[in-house]
């Protein structure tokens, strides 16, 4: 599984204090991945932290960098008891100051779970927690620049729709998340 976040970074008009996607990628590194580890049995691992300029609809040879950051590491959960299927995932609904498909969006959360995570097709409150703790450990606003610098990071819902019919805006900043307390099946999708 991968999980994939948008990010809306505006450089400051100083060109020495831009933001810095390494820093990015050395933040999700450091905070998100270590807690996202507690959820995925030891036998698994996660990849390095990559980011990636997104494809531009608009431009869409034109060149992308990317930075990377950390090494594999494996899994931590010591949840190893009658292990729910793996297409059985937790669902955060992510909102913006907009109304519509095109703004919010939705971040399928890795996990290995067991039977005791659920009660019924309901997660059960200390795997929410859990949850709640990886969705805080992602970084709202980052700072990115080094040195004094207006230079913004947002977390948003990139809309390639928006972006590709030159529609502003079509990077909309996270502003709330809930998390679905219904086990949610990769396998359908009738109740999203």
């Amino acid at each position: 599984m991968v999980n994939t976040f948008h990010y809306d970074l505006i450089d400051s008009t100083y060109p020495a204090h831009d933001n810095d996607p390494q820093t990015l990628a050395d933040r999700f590194r450091d905070d998100v991945r270590p807690q996202i580890a507690t959820l995925i049995r030891p036998s698994w691992t996660l990849d390095p932290v990559v980011v990636t300029e997104e494809k531009d609809p608009l431009a869409p040879l034109a060149p992308r960098s990317s930075w990377s950051s950390g090494a594999a590491i494996a899994g931590t959960s010591g949840d190893v008891s009658e292990l729910l299927p793996s297409f059985v995932s937790p669902v955060v609904a992510l909102r913006s100051e907009h109304i519509g498909r095109r703004f919010n969006g939705r971040l399928w959360l890795m996990m290995h779970g067991s039977e005791g995570s659920q009660n019924g097709g309901f997660w059960s409150a200390g795997i929410l927690a859990a949850f709640a703790t990886i969705m805080n450990s992602i970084p709202m606003e980052p700072d990115l620049a080094i040195g004094a610098s207006t230079s913004t990071a947002k977390w948003c819902v990139y809309s390639r729709t928006q972006r590709a019919a030159n529609l502003d805006p079509y990077a909309s900043p996270i502003t709330s998340y809930a998390i679905r307390t219904l086990a949610h099946s990769l396998r359908r999708r009738a109740q999203y």
